[in-house]
């Protein structure tokens, strides 16, 4: 599979899309494991319904299309498409136009108040057809994308009675989009790197729309978006702004982004992603109760003993450093509205505060539900969780900055990203059939002779999960059995999902072109992965030695583009000297990344064992960590 080194998103999005017309109920009694997981983007992103996601989706970036994945995977999943700059509420418009099949309907009061268009796209069918509160869906949203669903589903559930007066003064006919009601249309609801409470990427910036559009520049120029016309929509016809004639979509987005006509409105995403106008968005929307709320946020920063500052780790996005250094450093600040920023505002993704990411809180900073009481519970992991109702589940903060978090821009590899979010359908689905969350059903792995405290236990999991391995039987996985080179190869070319089809004969004369494991050895001779014992013989059936799994693991990793870590004190084998030639630069990178560790002799000493076979579940921790 080619990687493509392409980048996009640049800010963080905060809304959904709201405007439906009712949706008659399927006829067909539908089950929760059917329903649907809708994903929106965030600030500047795109969905399926665009051109550009067939050349580099939204949703995975550079590790390949994450809708895809999870389709394959049987988790139902779309991409919807809203406005890239447009405000929350007319991001949740648009959801709602979209997930009917109708016009977008921004409404009479809110459209005046804008000076706006009441009316937007059209959407000729329905994203899926069903949806209602038979058929619920499971929304995630990423960055902006985040406050998008939250203000998506408030309107869904509470209506908005200024729209239905100004409908029945007007004399026209009100979306049942504003009339509410519809709050059981939605099953759980999680933010991905959301900045619910604003962020000080803006604040930093003192709301200029420089550093946005020199942002917008370096990203858009190192993806060759300068040259592409006709594929990027901002979705901003309601404001009367449409691409002029020779306009690239990069020239077209700067002139909005610095049109004081569209950016003076405060009806845009970085109006709304300030803090202070992030915490009045949240004093409108409320914690409903039949609904799973989840949240998990990434941290690419760490604490510098010299600047007294949170300054960007090796591994974050060279565009995005810059301004998790600005953002790491800016605190004890007051904004307008009297917010006062200390230091737990330090730690950040490049984009998002993680304090900003882990629950949204009112103007009082309090995050509670109607009555009053604590609206989060803190989770320390994902398995064997109770998660609840009714109350904001944080998950575990993840070392990824804004974009690996989705996908990447060179930073993420595609078994982290996917069994990312594979755990996080994974924790919504483990919800299924609870009364209230009290008793979640157990997603552990079906083998008998894996049991829960396993040192590989998680590895193993994991790659069950992203259907890299699969067990000698339903209930035996055998993890200290041996793996075959051709084993070997066929987990990892699994792991970078690739496609047999694409590889129909293979070149050394000991691999029938009929055998399951042709195609991937075949992958990976072609891309320079393994290169055989000589150039007609691989010797599949062969248990594969330590010292040639960490080979084959450092080409991977430099045909698929991963930058290793190199930060782990070096060890000093005892057996070093019995590490073939060939392989010690392989063995030392692999060590010094954390992937390998060694035997504990249990003198304070380790020892590689480079002739030794590879076991199962050693693969499955080392596949883990790359």
């Amino acid at each position: 599979m080619n990687k493509l080194k392409k980048l996009l998103c640049i800010l963080l999005t905060l809304v959904l899309a709201a405007s439906l017309l009712l949706m008659p109920a399927s006829a067909e009694e539908t089950k929760e494991d059917d329903y649907p997981f809708v994903f929106v983007h965030g600030l500047m992103g795109w969905g399926e319904r665009g051109m550009l996601d067939k050349v580099v989706p939204y949703w995975g970036l550079t590790t390949g299309s994450l809708m895809d994945y999870l389709n394959s995977k049987g988790y139902e999943s779309y991409a919807a498409q809203v406005g890239p700059l447009s405000g929350a509420w007319d991001r949740a418009c648009e959801l709602y136009a979209q997930l009917t099949g109708t016009t977008v309907d921004y409404g009479i009061a809110h459209s005046a108040e804008k000076d706006h268009d009441r009316f937007g796209i059209t959407y000729e069918t329905p994203l899926f057809d069903g949806w209602s509160a038979e058929k619920k869906i499971n929304l995630i949203g990423h960055s902006f994308g985040g406050a998008t669903i939250r203000m998506f589903l408030d309107i869904l559930a509470n209506g908005c009675p200024e729209e239905v007066e100004a409908a029945k003064a007007s004399g026209t006919e009100v979306s049942p989009f504003f009339e509410g009601g519809k709050g059981d249309w939605v099953y759980s609801l999680t933010a991905v790197s959301a900045p619910h409470n604003g962020t000080t990427f803006i604040e930093s910036c003192d709301t200029s729309t420089k550093v946005v559009t020199d942002l917008m520049y370096k990203i858009g120029a190192s993806l060759g978006m300068t040259n592409l016309k006709g594929v990027y929509d901002l979705q901003l016809e309601h404001f009367g702004i449409t691409p002029r004639a020779g306009e690239t979509d990069l020239e077209y987005l700067a002139r909005v982004i610095n049109s004081e006509e569209f950016m003076s409105h405060n009806d845009n995403a970085i109006y709304d992603l300030t803090i202070d106008y992030a915490l009045e968005i949240n004093d409108g929307i409320e914690i409903l109760d039949n609904v799973y709320y989840f949240s998990v946020c990434g941290d690419a920063t760490h604490y510098s003993s010299v600047t007294k500052t949170e300054v960007p780790d090796v591994s974050m996005l060279v565009l995005l450093k810059p301004y998790g250094t600005m953002m790491g450093g800016y605190y004890d600040k007051t904004t307008a509205g009297g917010v006062y920023i200390d230091k737990t505002w330090l730690p950040n993704d490049g984009m998002v505060n993680v304090v900003s990411g882990l629950y949204p809180v009112n103007s009082d900073l309090k995050c509670v539900k109607p009555d009053g009481s604590q609206g989060y519970v803190v989770c320390d992991g994902y398995k064997k969780q109770d998660f609840q109702k009714g109350v904001w589940n944080v998950l575990p903060t993840q070392p990824y900055d804004h974009l690996s978090i989705i996908g990447g821009i060179l930073s993420n590899t595609v078994s982290n990203v996917r069994h990312l979010f594979i755990e996080l359908l994974e924790d919504i689905k483990s919800t299924y059939g609870n009364d209230g969350g009290d008793n979640p059903i157990d997603n552990a792995l079906p083998f008998k002779d894996v049991s829960k405290d396993r040192w590989s236990y998680d590895y193993i999991l994991r790659m069950y999960q992203l259907g890299v391995i699969n067990g000698r039987s339903e209930t035996v996985f055998d993890p200290t059995g041996n793996v075959t080179r051709a084993e070997f190869v066929k987990m990892l070319a699994g792991l970078d999902g690739v496609d047999p089809k694409a590889y129909k004969n293979c070149r050394f004369d000991d691999v029938s072109d009929g055998s399951v494991f042709a195609p991937y050895i075949e992958w990976a001779a072609e891309n320079g992965i393994v290169l055989g014992y000589n150039e007609d013989e691989f010797r599949p059936n062969e248990n594969i030695k330590r010292e040639q799994m960490a080979a084959i693991i450092c080409r991977y990793t430099d045909y698929a583009g991963i930058t290793l870590a190199d930060d782990v004190p070096e060890l000093s084998f005892t057996d070093a000297s019995s590490i073939s030639a060939y392989a010690v630069d392989y063995v030392k990178t692999l060590q010094k990344a954390g992937v390998i560790s060694g035997f504990d002799d249990g003198d304070g000493t380790y020892s590689y064992r480079p002739a030794n076979f590879t076991t199962r579940e050693q693969v499955c921790k080392v596949l883990s960590l790359i």
